[in-house]
């Protein structure tokens, strides 16, 4: 048995309970968790604007120990520190051949076909979010989702590498591939958005503008090395005050990390002639953009998308680790509360609020 935060409906309240655990298939590893963040997407899956059906155990942003590993796996064993990641690759189709691994359907058809019931309660199967499950003291992931690291990084601060990190951090290395001497806006200062600043800053930009709502967020982001904050009124405030900050030009890169609508235009509207708006943040299903169309072909602007910052997570992971211990990716500064699993819907609450970067779980029977 091991104790689970259990979404059993849309719109309710996470159930904290007693879960069994099944035997891990060859492929699987079990992972006794030391530390999971806490997403806007696991809140957005609770609002039902991103439906994953219940009955499930959320969270998908996790570090901890390889406790066992099931008959196939030799890269992993018992006692391995490991940083989980959100994306299934099964390095065989198209897209992993490619090196985009990040597009592997594997975990959209494994959820389907369900193999992704890990946990059971009173006779009633529950699945892992994205093949993890990190609010649970105990899961079982795919051994390709169990990045091994070093010992020197604590795990409550490992664990956020897995989404917001390397989400924002690898939309700016892998997808925009900014250049030295490139201008940047970030579109909200939550926590990718503040990965999408320092990944801005240790790629070189010569500005980085941040843009928020939330005066408290803008502070935050000038702690983080934003060189300016644009706090805007309405949508045409932010594209203009960007503008005007460089000298009537627009930005190389404007990183939309909100998923809205409106601000997914505002940040296309930064860009300068040439420019390339970014969508890191994930809208609701069924929401459309729209855009002039003319400023693709007369102007060259352009949009990318961005899958959890286009990662190679076995590349990109020692990467950050190895920024963090340089002391040029600051994971500490992204935490705001430690908190119990019990706690874990006073801390969506605040998440639903805005109140803070990111609280982590820690789960106690693991040193971090």
């Amino acid at each position: 048995m091991t104790r689970a935060a259990v979404m059993y409906d849309f719109m309710t309240p996470l159930e904290v309970v007693e879960v069994e655990l099944r035997e891990p298939a060859p492929d699987e590893v079990v992972v006794r968790m030391a530390a999971s963040g806490m997403c806007r997407t696991d809140l957005s899956v609770i609002q039902c604007k991103l439906p994953y059906p219940p009955p499930v155990v959320l969270g998908h942003e996790g570090a901890g120990v390889v406790e066992s590993v099931g008959s196939g796996v030799r890269h992993l064993k018992p006692g391995d520190r490991v940083v989980l990641s959100g994306i299934t690759h099964c390095g065989r189709c198209r897209y992993c051949l490619d090196a985009t691994p990040h597009l592997c359907p594997t975990g959209v058809q494994a959820a389907i076909d369900g193999q992704d019931y890990v946990f059971r309660r009173n006779g009633e199967d529950i699945a892992r979010f994205v093949g993890l499950g990190t609010f649970a003291e105990r899961t079982v992931v795919r051994a390709s989702q169990a990045i091994q690291i070093t010992d020197d990084i604590p795990l409550d601060r490992a664990c956020l590498i897995g989404c917001a990190v390397i989400t924002g951090v690898g939309a700016v290395f892998n997808t925009a591939r900014l250049r030295p001497g490139e201008t940047a806006a970030v579109f909200g200062c939550g926590g990718v958005g503040l990965n999408l600043i320092q990944g801005a800053l240790i790629a070189g930009a010569s500005q980085v503008i941040a843009v928020d709502t939330d005066p408290a967020k803008l502070e935050v982001a000038t702690r983080f090395g934003a060189t300016a904050t644009v706090q805007p009124t309405n949508e045409d405030d932010a594209p203009e005050a960007i503008q005007a900050l460089t000298g009537g030009l627009g930005v190389d890169y404007a990183f939309e990390a909100v998923g809205q609508a409106g601000v997914i235009r505002q940040a296309f509207m930064a860009v300068k002639r040439g420019g390339r708006a970014v969508v890191v943040g994930v809208p609701g299903f069924g929401v459309d953009v729209e855009l002039p169309a003319c400023l693709f072909a007369l102007e060259g602007r352009s949009i990318l998308g961005s899958l959890f910052g286009d990662a190679h997570m076995a590349r990109d992971v020692p990467r950050l680790i190895a920024l963090e211990r340089q002391g040029r990716l600051d994971l500490e500064g992204l935490i705001t509360r430690r908190i119990d699993l019990s706690d874990i819907n006073d801390a969506m609450d605040a998440l639903d609020r805005g109140d803070g970067v990111r609280s982590v779980i820690i789960y106690p029977e693991v040193s971090a």
